[in-house]
This record gives structure tokens, C-alpha cells and sequence, in this order.
């Protein structure tokens, strides 16, 4: 059984402001996973003057280094955080951050130990197939793994200005050509904001452990991470609005254990403005009158939207009333009618195969038989059935002999659909999206040109070896944006893995991969023969805060990939994305929302080449 290694770092005796609330968090943590069932924790603390640097350094490396592929490796850090600026083009909001040790205040004490630094110790433990998670509780904690403040009446920041003596050089772990393996990220704020404490409860703690600790206990060791941070940032924010915690990392992954939890992307919460689902006008929602329906209740219910905000939504009961327990969780929802435009199928050939197929269709939301959505073709003859109108790579034939193969075609068409609602995600207004942009640059390997149809296409060097290309997401605006890059192949899958949401200050760029090369290659079990190509569309979306970034996460499409759970495709049954029935009345959402809101998008379509 997996067994978690914790370091837990807690610093109020400072020299210079000190703090007072630190080691009470630190304690609770640590007194939390004790109380948590499986193998005994491997727990190493260090409290104020035992956390100098060399100590910090020491145990992560050491302590949370020991643990092994199938173990977890926990940071808690609760101290002072700092930021300065910086010219560093791997930055994009222009500020470096550090976590503040305790022998790093005095004068000509030790340096900080920087985000850049930080970052690439943890990442090179999960390297070696560790989960690994930092918790961060301190001032600019959202880029204190990566890279103007407002008083707060009756509350201490835990944040201190640069000192002269702390240097700023550092190293970032990165490239290569394989897939990455990074850490998790629970922080208490973003880049540029501070964390508080204050007495709650009869302590001192900070807001954002005991928000966290709190929902831990609240939910259980079942919840995912998107189901922690939802409910801990929403208790952060109801007593301030100018600290907002920050989840990086997989949304759907089991709080310490990373195992993937087969979910919605979308969650439902209640918050001091309403009712609310992170599905906005930046995930395609349309318009009100949308429905959401709950998962995983004995019987159907159902929200439905009644305000689209560029990043989220704001929903009312329908025929139910929530108590005061489900006011405390989150909940899992899914689009079950009108939230997205379907696919319009159209089902030609056999006459047995067509009522196959029509019966498997008619349960899936995500596809119709008409309508204005993206045109999907299907051809059925002799057993088989072939899938056509997508711009991805061809799909080979399908069986379709029963009610599973009809089942696994349906799911290879709303699969389709899935990727193309992402593809073609755009603002009404332009005026956002005129301000960003991505761009493709060159390396030393291979080559890169621009053909006339508008494609960046990028080459395999004669040696055989694949093209490297620097990727930078621009931001043109006189403001911060927060943006994401999706990767769009012609495998039919979605991933934001190059760049996973950041704050990019206006007038600078972000860079993908962390400022390493993205190595472009032809997907596994294509022949590098003369002529071979894939697509890929690089896709950004910016918004003013941060997005769920769970809708965008999809897997490639693959005949051989296990069925989507079709023995459950009622509301009652938990059933997956997209798979609900929809309701018994109509509604008629009546097109675009007034306020497109202020989100935008670029795209570039890069050809990966054999020349």
C-alpha cells in the first residue's frame, strides 16, 4: 500500500515579523494524517529554528526523497513567502517568488530557497514515479513552486520584502523528450497576492490551512484535489476577497494518492454569490437555461443556469431544496440539456446496422439527428461502421454487430464532438483575442516554415531526429491575463500539459515547457516514411481568472481504449460525461448570452513533418 512521506515546515519565530500561526498549522497537518487509515506516515517536522535552510533543503531531498514509485511525498510549508521583480523571460508575471526560511532574514543569512529551485527538487522525485504534493501557506505561495498587496483589518500577512542579500540564480529541472512528471500545487494565493492569518477558533492559523484542513475533514480521503480547492477556496474567499488559493495539478486525482477518480470536470458549489458550476462562456456554455445534473444521487436532480460569467456559471435548484450539509460539499455535475451545441449524425447504409446505431444514439446528448452542431457521417455495411467529418486523423472501422459495438461507435462520436467543441472554441467578441497570440520558433533541430494555408510546418532533421521548437504565449494587453495552451493532436486528444494555466502580465510572454524545447513527433504507430505528417493545433485561452482546466483533459482517441461506463447512463447511476438522458421538458436557450464576457482565444495549426 502506498504509504506518504510528509515534511512539515512551520516558521513564527522569525527575527524580523515574526509570526504566529505557522507551527499551529503545521501541527494540525501533521496531527490530520495521522488520524488518516493505511500504512503509518513517515514524518520528519522542523519548527522555527530547526527550519533554516540547509535543514529544509536536507529533508526534501533526504526525507521526502526516500519515498518510493508508489509512495506519496507531502511538503507543508507555513512561513513567510517573497517575491521581487525580475527579467527572467521564464517568469510571466515579471516576479520571482521564494519560500523564507528561518535563517534566511538575518542580515547576510542564508539565500531563500527560490521557486526555480524549489520546483525542480520536487519535480525531480515525482521523476521517479512518487506523487508529490506541496501545500504552501505564505505570501505569493502560487508561484513559490514555479518560478501590490491590500491590507487586511485584523489579519497578519505572511509575506516579507527582498532582502539585498538573497541571490537570485537557480536552476530549472526540464526538457527532454519524454512525458514530465510534475508535483502537485495547493497554494494559499496567487503569484502576486499575500497569504493571511489571524485568531479563528481560539488560534492563530492561517486562512488557508485551516480552510484546507476543514474541508479534508468535510469531504474524506476520497476527494479529488478540484473537489478540495473548490470548497477551500470558496471558504478563503468568504472572508476575503483579495487572497485566492490555487490548484495546480490534475483535478480528478484522489487528495495524496494521484489515483484518478473516473468524474465530471464539472463541480458544483454553493458561494457567496449563489449556487455556482465552473463551467463558463470559455468552456462553450452557451446561454441560460442550461441544465446540470447532479451525479451520483438516488434520484435526478437538476440546476439550472440562470447567469453565464466567462469562467463560471451561476445555477438555481430546480424542483429541490439543498440543506445545510450539501452547502458544505461539492458536487459533481453534468451537462444534461442545452449546455453545448450536439453533433448533428448522420447514419446511412445497412438498414439493421442504422437501427443499431439510432437506438445507441438516442441516449446521448452530445449527439442528434439534426440541427446546426459539427456534421459527423456514418457509414454502416457487413458488421462494420465507418466514422467520418472529423478533422482529426482517420478512425479505422468499427465492429457493429450488437448493442456494445453500437455503444463503443456512439462513444467514438461524441468523443469526436468532445475535441471539436474545444477546437473551436471562440469569443463573439474579438477584442481579447486580438491581444494574444502564439508563436513557433525555431531551433537548432529541424526546421520550421509557414505554408500558404496558414500552417507553421516544422520538419524532421536529416538525421532523423525529431524537430524542437520554442513555444511562447503572448499577451499584447495592457493588463495580467491568466492563460492556458491546449495541445490539440489529430488523435482526437486535448491536453494543457505544454503550459497549465498561468498569470502573464501584460506585455510579456509565457513560455512553454517551462523555457525547454517541445519536441514535436508523429504519434506512435505511424511510419517516418517520406510525406508522413501530424497536426496539431495550439490552442490558448485567456481569461481574467483562473479557469477549471478539468473540460479541457482529453485522452486520445483509441479503438482499443476501455468503453465509457454504459451500464450507468441514468443520473441515478452516476453515468459519464455527456451520457445522461435529457429531461423530460424542453427549454429553448435562445442563442448567445448578451455578455460574451471577457475571455479570448488564438490558435496556430502546426504540421509535424517528414520531409
Amino acid at each position: 500500500m502506498r504509504t506518504v512521506y510528509a515534511l512539515f515546515v512551520g516558521i513564527d519565530d522569525y527575527p524580523v515579523k515574526p509570526l504566529s500561526g505557522c507551527v499551529n498549522d503545521a501541527q494540525e497537518a501533521e496531527s490530520w494524517l495521522r488520524r488518516q487509515s493505511g500504512p503509518p506516515p513517515v514524518i520528519q517536522s522542523l519548527y522555527d529554528d530547526l527550519a533554516g535552510r540547509a535543514a529544509v533543503l536536507a529533508g526534501i531531498e533526504g526525507h521526502l526523497g526516500s519515498a518510493g514509485p508508489d509512495d506519496t511525498a507531502l511538503l507543508w510549508f507555513s512561513g513567510h513567502g517573497s517575491e521581487r521583480p525580475t527579467d527572467d523571460p521564464r517568469e510571466a508575471t515579471g516576479w520571482s517568488q521564494a519560500l523564507v526560511c528561518h535563517d534566511s532574514l538575518d542580515e547576510d543569512g542564508q539565500a531563500l530557497l527560490l521557486d526555480s529551485e524549489l520546483g525542480a527538487l520536487l519535480d525531480a522525485i515525482a521523476a521517479r514515479g512518487t506523487h508529490v504534493v506541496a501545500v504552501l501557506d505564505c505570501c505569493h505561495s502560487g508561484g513559490a513552486t514555479r518560478d501590490g498587496d491590500t491590507a487586511v483589518p485584523g489579519a497578519t500577512a505572511r509575506g516579507v520584502e527582498w532582502r539585498p542579500w538573497w541571490r537570485t540564480d537557480g536552476t530549472r529541472d526540464g526538457g527532454g523528450s519524454g512525458p514530465e512528471r510534475s508535483h502537485v500545487l495547493l497554494a494559499a494565493c496567487r503569484p502576486r497576492e499575500r497569504a493571511h492569518e489571524s485568531n479563528l477558533d481560539g488560534r492563530v492559523r492561517g486562512w488557508f490551512s485551516n480552510a484546507l484542513l476543514h474541508t479534508l475533514d468535510r469531504l474524506g480521503p476520497s476527494a479529488t484535489y478540484g473537489q478540495v480547492h473548490a470548497l477551500t477556496e470558496e471558504r478563503v474567499r468568504a472572508m476575503s476577497p483579495v487572497q485566492h488559493p490555487e490548484l495546480r495539478g490534475p483535478e480528478d486525482g484522489r487528495f495524496l494518492s494521484g489515483d484518478a477518480v473516473p468524474t465530471s470536470p464539472f463541480l458544483l458549489r454553493h458561494t457567496t454569490s449563489g449556487w455556482e458550476v465552473n463551467c463558463g462562456q470559455a468552456h462553450g456554455l452557451r446561454a441560460e437555461g442550461a441544465e446540470f445534473t447532479l451525479l451520483g444521487d438516488a434520484a435526478p436532480r437538476t440546476v439550472v443556469v440562470r447567469e453565464v460569467r466567462p469562467e463560471s456559471a451561476l445555477v438555481e435548484p430546480v424542483g429541490w431544496q439543498p440543506g445545510p450539509a450539501e452547502r458544505e460539499s461539492v458536487h459533481p455535475v453534468t451537462p444534461s440539456a442545452l449546455a453545448f451545441v450536439p453533433a448533428r449524425v448522420t447514419v446511412t447504409g445497412d438498414p439493421d446496422g442504422v437501427r443499431l446505431l439510432s437506438a445507441a444514439l438516442a441516449g446521448v446528448p452530445a449527439l442528434a439527428g439534426g440541427g446546426d452542431g459539427l456534421p459527423l457521417r456514418v457509414e454502416v455495411g457487413g458488421g462494420r461502421a465507418w466514422v467520418s467529418g472529423g478533422a482529426g486523423h482517420p478512425v479505422p472501422a468499427l465492429p457493429l454487430r450488437s448493442a456494445v459495438d453500437a455503444a463503443r461507435v456512439t462513444d467514438c462520436l461524441a468523443h469526436i464532438a468532445r475535441w471539436h467543441h474545444i477546437r473551436d472554441l471562440a469569443n463573439p467578441d474579438p477584442w481579447l483575442s486580438s491581444l494574444v497570440n502564439v508563436s513557433v520558433e525555431e531551433t537548432s533541430v529541424g526546421a520550421v516554415r509557414h505554408s500558404a494555408d496558414g500552417e507553421i510546418v516544422c520538419s524532421y532533421a536529416p538525421d532523423g531526429r525529431e524537430p524542437q521548437v520554442m513555444v511562447h504565449i503572448h499577451n499584447r494587453s495592457d493588463r495580467q491575463l491568466w492563460c492556458v495552451l491546449l495541445d490539440l493532436t489529430d488523435s482526437y486528444g486535448s491536453s494543457p500539459h505544454l503550459y497549465e494555466g498561468e498569470f502573464v502580465r501584460g506585455g510579456r510572454a509565457g513560455l512553454a515547457r517551462r523555457g525547454e524545447p517541445v519536441w514535436l513527433r508523429l504519434p506512435a504507430g505511424r511510419s517516418l516514411v517520406r510525406g508522413a505528417f501530424a497536426r496539431d493545433w495550439l490552442k490558448v485561452i485567456v481569461t481574467e481568472n483562473e479557469l477549471n482546466l478539468a473540460p479541457f483533459r482529453l485522452p486520445a482517441w483509441s479503438p482499443d481504449a476501455p468503453p465509457s461506463a454504459r451500464e450507468n447512463t441514468s443520473p441515478a447511476g452516476g453515468g459519464a460525461l455527456l451520457r445522461l438522458t435529457g429531461p423530460v421538458t424542453h427549454r429553448d436557450a435562445g442563442g448567445p448570452a448578451h455578455d460574451v464576457g471577457r475571455w479570448g482565444t488564438s490558435q496556430v495549426v502546426v504540421r509535424t513533418e517528414v520531409p
